[in-house]
């Protein structure tokens, strides 16, 4: 089980030098600071669909049949997002695996220890487990469903490199009775993603 509540101090701009006679002036300091709550295990009143998402502007790219559902699950999906910013390359749409269950308490109770193994960067994405003690991720995962989305690729060949087995999801959130995976290449990403579309849920405004 991850931590409940992870904070991130992001601390940007630099600190003036005070010399050692001198006085000091606290409007000198040119430090500005912000702080990032990410709550992994969150309530909440409404029981969400798959609907709510689609209306602040999810994407659905694939369900999963109803025969191939995990026990407890009543439908799971992946999909994108379009974030209100852009990273590096410029790239602004972000990809979510969406998990629902009928209540809050089943989405923790059943569902947590899955999104556990499905994300970080220890997490289960491999289709079957390997012996090759050269093999990165080497164990199956415990759901073969949506595996091909949870993975990204390495090197410039995309997926002609054969190295398509890095976790997509840093991180995950349970609010309410979904279980939301966030894409981002660590767990400040990730939890930046991820609380962008709860927020989106909410009617949080985010420019």
């Amino acid at each position: 089980m991850k931590k409940i509540l992870i904070s991130f101090l992001l601390i940007s701009g630099s600190f003036a030098l005070i010399s050692c006679g001198g006085g000091s002036d606290s409007s000198s300091n040119a430090s500005s600071s912000a702080e990032v709550i990410f709550e992994q295990v969150e309530d909440s009143e409404k029981l969400y669909s798959l609907d709510d998402f689609i209306a602040i502007g999810y994407k659905k790219g694939k369900a999963v049949k109803e025969d191939k559902l995990m026990n407890g699950m009543v439908n799971a999906y992946w999909g994108f997002w379009k974030v209100p910013y852009k990273d590096w390359s410029g790239k602004d749409m972000i990809d979510y695996e969406l998990r629902f269950y009928a209540s809050h308490s089943d989405a923790v109770s059943i569902g947590e220890n899955s999104a556990d193994l499905r994300t970080g960067e220890n997490a289960q994405i491999r289709k079957k487990s390997t012996d090759d003690p050269k093999a990165v991720h080497p164990i199956g995962a415990d759901w073969p469903e949506l595996l091909k989305e949870a993975r990204e690729c390495q090197g410039d060949g995309g997926h002609h490199t054969g190295a398509c087995i890095i976790p997509k999801y840093a991180d995950y959130k349970i609010f309410g009775n979904v279980i939301i995976l966030g894409q981002g290449a660590d767990l400040e990403e990730s939890h930046k993603n991820i609380n962008l579309m709860v927020d989106g849920l909410k009617g949080v405004i985010t420019e």
